[in-house]
C-alpha cells in the first residue's frame, strides 16, 4: 500500500524535527503570529481574485482578505486569549504588530492586482476543465509516496505558451533552495503532461516576482529519494531538532525541551 504525505508535511520535518513532532504529532497548541495569519488572507484573496477571471475589483479582493482575518484572529484568541504571548517580528508591541499587518495585507493585495493587470506577457494557465489554474491540488507518486499539495499558479506566455509555476510569498526571504516550485514543476508534468523549467515567487512585499528560477539543476530522482527518506523519518520517529535562528519564529518553542 502506498504511503500519504503531503509538501507542507515533508518540508515542516526538514525545517525542525522536534517543531514538527510538537505541532504535529503531539498536536500541542502554536502560538499565533500576525505574520501567519496576514499571508492566509493574502493567499486567500489572490485565489479569489485568480478564480474570478482577474474581474473582481480591488476592494472586494481587500474584502476577503477582511474576512479571512477576523476568522483567523478569531481562532487565534480562542487558542491563545493572551495576545501579549503572540509572536511578532522584531521588538513592536502585538497589537502594533498586527495593526501593520491587517494595513500592509490590503496593500499587498492592491499592488499584487496591479501588477498583474499591468503584465501584458504571462496569464493564469486554463486547465483542461476550464478552470483557472490558481491552488491546483494534485496527488503524485513519487517513489511509492504518494504526495499531496496546491500549486499557487500555473502561469502561462500569451505568446509563445511556456508554463511557469509561481508561489505566492508573503514574508521578505526567498527561499534558498527552489525546492518547493521544483515539486510543483514535477507535479505539472504528472497532471498534464507539460514540462515546466521555470518558476518564480512572486514577493508580495516587493509587488512583484522574483526573476525565473531554473528549475532544472536539481536532479528530480534526487527529489524523489529525499521524499523517501522523510517519510521514513516520520515513520521510524526519528525527530531531531534544529536548533538555531528559526527559534525565533517557531510557534512551539514554548513545548521545547530545548528552550525551556
Amino acid at each position: 500500500m502506498s504511503r500519504r504525505t503531503s509538501v507542507s508535511r515533508l518540508t515542516s520535518i526538514a525545517r525542525c524535527g522536534t517543531a514538527f513532532e510538537l505541532e504535529r504529532i503531539e498536536r500541542l497548541p502554536a502560538l499565533p503570529a500576525g505574520w501567519t495569519i496576514q499571508g492566509i488572507g493574502v493567499h486567500d484573496a489572490a485565489d479569489g481574485w485568480e478564480k474570478s477571471g482577474r474581474t473582481m475589483t480591488v476592494q472586494a479582493a481587500q474584502e476577503i482578505f477582511k474576512t479571512t482575518w477576523r476568522e483567523e484572529i478569531a481562532k487565534a484568541d480562542q487558542r491563545f486569549p493572551d495576545r501579549d504571548r503572540w509572536l511578532v517580528g522584531g521588538r513592536k508591541k502585538v497589537q502594533n504588530d498586527l495593526i501593520d499587518r491587517y494595513e500592509g495585507g490590503q496593500q499587498q493585495i492592491a499592488d499584487y492586482i496591479r501588477y498583474n493587470l499591468e503584465d501584458d506577457q504571462w496569464r493564469p494557465y486554463t486547465m483542461p476543465d476550464g478552470t483557472v489554474a490558481a491552488e491546483v491540488g494534485f496527488e503524485v507518486e513519487f517513489a511509492g509516496v504518494i504526495v499531496r499539495g496546491y500549486i499557487d499558479l500555473l502561469m502561462e506566455h500569451i505568446e509563445t505558451g511556456e508554463l511557469r509555476v509561481r508561489d505566492i510569498k508573503t514574508g521578505s526571504k526567498i527561499p534558498d533552495v527552489p525546492f518547493q516550485l521544483i515539486v510543483y514543476a514535477m507535479a505539472v508534468n504528472d497532471v498534464i503532461g507539460a514540462q515546466v523549467e521555470w518558476g518564480e515567487y512572486f514577493m508580495t512585499r516587493d509587488g512583484k516576482p522574483t526573476v525565473p528560477i531554473d528549475l532544472t539543476k536539481l536532479d528530480h530522482e534526487w527529489i524523489r529519494t529525499w521524499f523517501l527518506r522523510q517519510v521514513q523519518i516520520e515513520e521510524q520517529r526519528l525527530f531531531l531538532p534544529n536548533s538555531g535562528d528559526a527559534c525565533r519564529t517557531c510557534g512551539v518553542i514554548i513545548h521545547c525541551p530545548l528552550k525551556k
